[in-house]
């Protein structure tokens, strides 16, 4: 009786021993590693010593010097250097994850971390950022620049963003002034324009735009353009410098006029439910790593732009267009279509600050 005692005592000693080795094991879970509610459709908060790999969509080809791709790997090679390897951008070019529509939706749904997109494609999202697709709003990227680095500007539309559609602005890219291409003829004015089908992005802004001018817009996503263009679909449509050379598009057509209608910001984005799953330190690091990778996307385009024009002319015929003055009238009835969607304070604020910067 006395040897059983003393194995039941033997055996509760040793139980005791153990949960307390295990309750002193650094594997135990703290409080900002708490298991996520299974309700809910976030992902699980991560610890700062967890790999991850992020995915980082765009639209235009994932090559080296594509100006989207470049600058994407500019951010996924900094984070990851930040990060000292715990977090992996994953580049995913091509529309390979759909269109800029299609992947801010995946953002909001949890299925996509991040994305480098138009700025036009973010405007159904929040309306006031289609104060950055009017028409002829900038002049040159010195106003454009001074304009996106202003805080009092643009911190009140990256939080509205982020708590109306779950999706927060990191930075503003730079892809330079868009342009006409087309198969028909050169465009020297907006007389030119008047009757040629020209695809454009899914945007409201951008179709009133060129119906105004006198043109066929036809809504398309990007992927199908050279096709379009190819089998005559369309007559052209409209592209920054960049782009142009990245798709080498003087294969399906003739003429590139630097009509310089609008400019093409880009919009470096992630994911609200990605971001809220971050430590306070893995936040920093990935806003250091975007703040760089637009650093390095300006100085890339402006060192690198003329370069791509001058190819560009070698492959297609390319003017400037010379009488602008017809398109800028009618761009202001624009400007007044969509002010009280945009809201007239930040139009006029915006217009301000343009104004200050020559």
């Amino acid at each position: 009786m006395k040897k059983k005692s003393f194995s039941i005592l033997l055996c509760i000693a040793l139980s005791a021993a153990l949960l307390s080795g295990c309750g002193a094991s650094g594997n135990a879970p703290s409080d900002s590693a708490a298991a996520p509610d299974t309700e809910a459709e976030t992902p699980p908060q991560t610890n700062a010593g967890s790999s991850m790999t992020l995915q980082l969509a765009h639209v235009n080809p994932g090559t080296d010097d594509d100006n989207l791709h470049h600058t994407c790997l500019t951010f996924a090679d900094k984070l990851n250097e930040l990060s000292g390897g715990t977090i992996t951008v994953k580049v995913v070019g091509d529309s390979q994850l759909g269109t800029d529509r299609e992947v801010i939706e995946g953002m909001q749904m949890g299925t996509v971390d991040m994305s480098f997109s138009m700025n036009s494609s973010l405007g159904s999202f929040l309306p006031a950022l289609q104060v950055f697709d009017l028409p002829f709003l900038f002049g040159n990227r010195e106003q454009v620049y001074a304009v996106f680095d202003d805080d009092a500007i643009m911190d009140p539309l990256k939080q509205q963003l982020y708590e109306e559609a779950g999706i927060l602005i990191l930075g503003m890219g730079d892809n330079g002034f868009r342009n006409c291409l087309n198969n028909i003829k050169p465009i020297n004015s907006m007389e030119d324009v008047k009757g040629l089908k020209l695809r454009l992005p899914e945007n409201a802004i951008w179709s009133d735009c060129f119906s105004s001018f006198g043109a066929s817009p036809t809504a398309m996503a990007f992927s199908e353009v050279y096709t379009a263009c190819q089998q005559g679909t369309v007559d052209g449509f409209e592209l920054p410098t960049a782009s142009v050379y990245s798709g080498a598009y003087w294969e399906v057509c003739d003429y590139y006029s630097l009509t310089e209608h609008l400019f093409t910001a880009l919009d470096l984005c992630i994911s609200g439910m990605t971001w809220d799953s971050f430590t306070e330190e893995q936040k920093q690091w990935v806003q250091e790593a975007a703040d760089y990778a637009m650093e390095e996307n300006r100085r890339y385009i402006q060192e690198k732009e003329a370069g791509w024009l001058k190819e560009i002319g070698e492959n297609m015929e390319v003017n400037e267009c010379a009488d602008k003055s017809g398109f800028t009238e009618v761009a202001q009835k624009v400007y007044e279509n969509y002010a009280d969607e945009i809201g007239q304070d930040l139009l006029d604020t915006v217009m301000n600050k343009v104004a200050s910067v020559q």
